[in-house]
């Protein structure tokens, strides 16, 4: 049963992306028109509405939205939205080192890079394309410029779980917050085989640095599923929806490219808000966004009957 209503929303404005991750395989692409696409204006106006019902919080994401044409004009409008408080992006990191400059004049208030290797030759078997040190670059002019920058791992078995400890190091060597994802059932190339338990992530790190420790700051209500924890300046964080679900305290739904809904990158049900925000509909539109909260409550604890076929780049990962 969910706590209370969300206050995060995650937009996808691409389900295109210039990567193509094994677990990911976003080259599935909806091939939406224009028409069929939400506008920078609806955006803006749908998230302008809904600060006045409780969301406090926005994450851009895709596909890849680096890659999306004007993708600065329309960061710009979220952020004049003065009930707004918190603006994020999530980004692959290839073209990051391009933006950071106008990432920071605009007011972005941290970056979510998703690298799930150090390794150059293994970066281009899971992502099909040789572009570990452009993020890398793109890592380190963020970081300097004062974007905080947080590394979003998936773990996946026998990949890349030989390079947990090459990740802490990366973080503590150039003051990042390093969070580890558990692999989730999402997209027809969905191996089983592939799925790591946090558990046994944090097992092997508090082996090696020692205990972790709760990190207060971080575990708000605003700061979305993953718990962190801190040791000797490393701050880590899980987001552990398989072996720890956090359905009944999820702060999140989700809205796609072309105007839809999601209660959670699990749900069955999508409430489609085009029409009334073209309409200028307001009432409709307040209602389609409170059903889809209400709709929360009804998605189990557990991922383990769940398996979503299509690729994680439509719904916003």
């Amino acid at each position: 049963m969910l706590s209370s209503n969300p206050n995060y929303l995650r937009i996808s404005v691409t389900d295109y992306c210039n990567l193509n991750c094994i677990y990911c395989k976003s080259r599935d692409y909806l091939h939406l028109s224009r028409e069929e696409v939400l506008s920078f204006e609806e955006i803006a106006e749908f998230v302008r509405l809904t600060t006045e019902w409780g969301i406090e919080k926005v994450r851009i994401t895709g596909g890849e939205p680096l890659i999306k044409k004007d993708i600065l004009i329309l960061l710009e409008m979220l952020r004049e939205i003065s009930a707004l408080k918190n603006l994020c992006l999530t980004t692959n990191g290839v073209n990051l080192k391009e933006f950071a400059p106008s990432l920071k004049k605009i007011g972005i208030d941290s970056v979510n890079v998703s690298l799930d290797t150090l390794n150059p030759g293994k970066f281009i078997s899971i992502t099909g394309k040789n572009e570990l040190q452009n993020v890398l670059d793109g890592i380190t002019t963020a970081r300097d410029l004062g974007i905080l920058v947080k590394i979003n791992v998936v773990m996946l078995k026998d990949i890349n779980d030989a390079e947990i400890i090459d990740f802490l190091r990366f973080a503590r060597d150039n003051s990042l917050i390093l969070r580890f994802i558990e692999y989730m059932p999402v997209g027809k190339n969905f191996n089983e085989e592939w799925f790591l338990s946090n558990i046994l992530v944090k097992n092997k790190i508090e082996d090696y640095i020692g205990l972790l420790e709760p990190y207060s700051i971080f575990n708000s209500e605003s700061s979305g599923p993953a718990k962190y924890y801190k040791n000797s300046g490393l701050i880590v964080g899980f987001i552990s929806a398989r072996s720890e679900p956090f359905c009944s305290n999820c702060n999140r739904i989700r809205l796609t490219i072309d105007g839809k809904l999601h209660s959670c990158l699990f749900s069955l049900s999508e409430f489609n808000i085009r029409n009334a925000l073209r309409e200028g509909d307001e009432q409709e539109v307040r209602r389609l966004f409170f059903q889809t909260c209400e709709s929360k409550k009804y998605v189990c604890d557990g991922l383990e009957d769940r398996f979503i076929p299509v690729s994680m780049s439509r719904i916003g990962g």
